[in-house]
């Protein structure tokens, strides 16, 4: 049967002064299992200012309104317990006296998780976030998890960020990765963007970088992308690879990307329908993943050649609504990035490969081909002529190439001119 909580009382703890001589206001309940609950009220006074019989404060500066605001606050929170039915226990007058609930709902006592999710959920609703950002935005969340399972909002400081940034560049060190610059800057890139959604949405919250207290680590851009020769000898492992293998499909999806630059997210799902084969060259017309933005690029010889190993020897495959590479999903890039890593091996390439190198491989022999940056940045689905020039890398391989007008994309021709 559920206790019905008598009149609770106020009295002054006169064994707590305090040093500027006042002592604390603390509420008292009947006995409950042989325990007499008794908590303090955040509010003191002087004990000649205390009316022991009355039970509040003779002061006119306004501690007894407050006071009786509060024991009336009390009273009104365990009458509404005991309509609902709840068992009042001493645990529930301490909550109810100590605001526990009122504390946990304001938005600062909020999980900045909770917030981290809303900002995801929100921007990929409204197309301004793609699977791939999703991933990454994920990723973040588990690292961040990894180093303190709960953050509140309120928990965000420069300290904490710090001790996180020092985390990640442990991590780096014990997975042998060093001190991972461009992991650390997406992980913090995206703090910084949940920081300002919350504060775009009034929530007090303090902002580190915004005072210059912290900064993110400076980009650093992967230059990786593989030299002509170096194409030529991925090449030649075409026909040497069996039809059908992880390894043979790893290089034909990574050769095609290098002939026109498409995105590994974008290669995934492309369709023999993409393909304009009225128009001369041919021209992939797709939506990129990525960025939302249409694409069109022509098919460079190279590209060409690709699409005829495709079908591995079944024209079957060569159907409107199938994909071009059907062979691998989003969730096996891993496996995609490792195998590349094994053929570059046997290529005697000694670069550590990932098939986004396929891309900056494009934008470089395309610029040494003569393609305008504009163009290129058409090509690569690029909304900045200045993302594209990060792309461009020279050689003085490519130099020679570009002097001699050797067309780069056309590498059975070049194959053919070395061994003569």
């Amino acid at each position: 049967m559920a206790i019905k909580i008598q009149e609770p009382t106020l009295f002054l703890r006169v064994d707590k002064k305090k040093k500027d001589g006042r002592m604390p206001i603390y509420i008292r309940f009947q006995r409950i299992d042989g325990k007499e609950p008794k908590f303090p009220l955040g509010i003191s006074c002087l004990p000649e200012k205390w009316d022991k019989a009355g039970k509040h404060i003779l002061d006119n500066d306004g501690s007894d309104i407050l006071l009786q605001e509060e024991l009336n606050r009390i009273k009104k929170a365990i009458r509404s317990a005991e309509i609902d039915e709840i068992e009042i226990t001493v645990d529930i007058l301490r909550e109810i006296v100590s605001r526990k609930e009122e504390k946990a709902n304001k938005p600062e006592n909020q999980s900045f998780y909770y917030y981290f999710e809303e900002y995801i959920s929100k921007k990929k609703n409204i197309g301004e976030m793609g699977e791939s950002t999703v991933k990454t935005y994920h990723t973040t969340i588990r690292a961040l998890k990894e180093f303190r399972s709960e953050i509140r909002i309120k928990d965000i400081s420069t300290k904490l960020l710090d001790d996180f940034d020092k985390f990640l560049i442990k991590r780096g060190q014990e997975n042998n990765h060093g001190d991972v610059k461009g992991s650390r800057r997406n992980r913090i890139k995206h703090i910084k963007a949940i920081i300002r959604y919350i504060e775009n949405l009034k929530i007090p919250i303090k902002n580190p970088y915004k005072t210059l207290d912290l900064s993110i680590p400076k980009y650093i851009v992967n230059k990786t992308f593989i030299e002509i020769d170096e194409l030529c000898r991925m090449h030649e492992l075409i026909n040497k690879l069996e039809v059908a293998s992880i390894e043979r499909r790893v290089l034909l999806m990574y050769l095609f990307s290098c002939a026109c630059g498409i995105r590994i997210s974008d290669i995934l799902v492309l369709k023999w329908g993409n393909l304009d084969v009225d128009l001369d060259p041919w021209i992939l017309s797709f939506d990129a993943k990525k960025k939302k933005k249409h694409v069109d690029v022509p098919m460079f010889p190279l590209a060409l050649e690709i699409l005829q190993y495709a079908p591995e020897g079944n024209l079957d495959n060569v159907y409107k609504e199938k994909p071009i590479f059907p062979w691998f999903c989003q969730k096996q890039e891993n496996i995609i990035n490792e195998t590349l890593r094994e053929l570059a091996k046997i290529a005697k390439i000694e670069k550590h490969l990932t098939f986004h190198s396929s891309r900056r491989t494009f934008a470089t022999i395309a610029i040494a081909q003569g393609v305008s940056i504009e163009t290129l940045k058409n090509y690569m689905g690029h909304s900045s002529i200045r993302t594209t020039e990060c792309y461009t890398k020279w050689s003085p391989k490519l130099a020679e190439h570009s002097a001699n007008k050797i067309n780069l994309f056309d590498l059975k021709t070049l194959l053919k001119k070395k061994k003569r």
